[in-house]
């Protein structure tokens, strides 16, 4: 059983909106191509696991967990009546060598390698035994999902450690002999009961910066005329709703500015007056929540990004989209 579905990452999220709307430096280029083959890589190791079935486990996927002071990311965590199994995925491509227990990439000495990092991401759940008075084990692996991974490792305890792309299937298969029952219930219990959100990403644009308007979801061209239900792309051809556009400027808005209030006069700026008053006011009332202050109201997002919105069975579209293909 899935308990924490993968969702894009309000960083991966923020550096997606940002390259849309200005030019990014080298640092946030290369921030946003590391957290794109992240979440590719994970996508890879979910499928695999989909496919494969889950039995009777219970899967957490990409959570933070705050126990007592210290804080720690998960890629995926499994649990059955016998305990926790952390799954540290590293996307990594070319070759890579591992020399008594150091790991290099060409000539360059890897600066914290997956081993250590799964070490430490176990570590920290010996806490939750202690706190929730819970007796389990714990065990892990790095899996590398990437095809063109290759390793040489002449350290065999090192290479017990690690799940490659031809090992995976088979790896995941083992879970649906697993049992989860009661005590498994009381594991979940007690790590839903630290799940925090991303304790380490708090970066907010500057409003003036960014580029305002509304851009097309297909080739990112702003050049977008309004049409009676769509926005029409006049670079590539494509056609989306008004409410496509309004719900990726919301997600945008929001993930670009965390400390800023959304309010009604600062998104119409933000779109540049693409859309009418009442209209943005309609779309505020029907995925945010308003909250009224002693001068002004303003809005939350109901949703964590646009993927969110769209991708919910719920969300009914009267008009469809029209892409080209690029």
């Amino acid at each position: 059983m899935i308990i924490s579905e993968r969702k894009i990452s309000k960083e991966l999220a923020y550096y997606r909106a940002l390259s849309f709307r200005c030019q990014l430096n080298g640092e946030d280029a290369k921030k946003l191509s590391v957290l794109e083959r992240g979440f590719a890589g994970e996508g890879i190791y979910d499928e695999v696991f989909d496919d494969v079935g889950h039995g009777s486990v219970f899967v957490f996927r990409d959570i933070y967990l705050g126990i007592e002071d210290s804080f720690a990311q998960y890629d995926a965590l499994i649990v059955s009546d016998a305990g926790i199994t952390v799954n540290e995925i590293k996307n990594y491509s070319g070759f890579y060598r591992v020399e008594k227990e150091k790991w290099f990439a060409g000539n360059f000495e890897v600066p914290d390698d997956p081993p250590s990092q799964l070490k430490r991401a176990m570590n920290k759940l010996l806490r939750l035994q202690y706190i929730h008075r819970l007796n389990f084990e714990i065990s892990g692996k790095v899996v590398f999902p990437h095809i063109d991974f290759r390793l040489n490792c002449d350290n065999q305890e090192v290479r017990k450690k690690l799940v490659m792309r031809s090992e995976l299937r088979d790896y995941l298969k083992q879970f649906k002999n697993d049992y989860a029952g009661r005590y498994a219930e009381g594991i979940v219990d007690a790590i839903s009961a630290h799940i925090i959100d991303n304790p380490y990403f708090d970066k907010s644009a500057d409003f003036e910066a960014v580029r305002k308007g509304l851009y097309c979801g297909n080739c990112g061209s702003f050049e977008v005329e309004k049409l009676s239900y769509h926005f029409f792309c006049t670079s590539c051809g494509s056609k989306e709703t008004k409410e496509y556009h309004i719900i990726r400027a919301l997600s945008d808005y929001t993930v670009l500015f965390m400390n800023e209030k959304l309010t009604r006069k600062r998104f119409l700026e933000f779109i540049d007056y693409r859309l009418s008053p009442r209209t943005v006011v309609r779309m505020l009332g029907k995925y945010c929540t308003r909250f009224e202050m002693s001068t002004a109201s303003y809005y939350e997002f109901n949703y964590g990004t646009y993927e969110d919105v769209v991708g919910n069975q719920e969300y009914i579209r009267r008009y469809k989209n029209h892409l080209t293909k690029i």
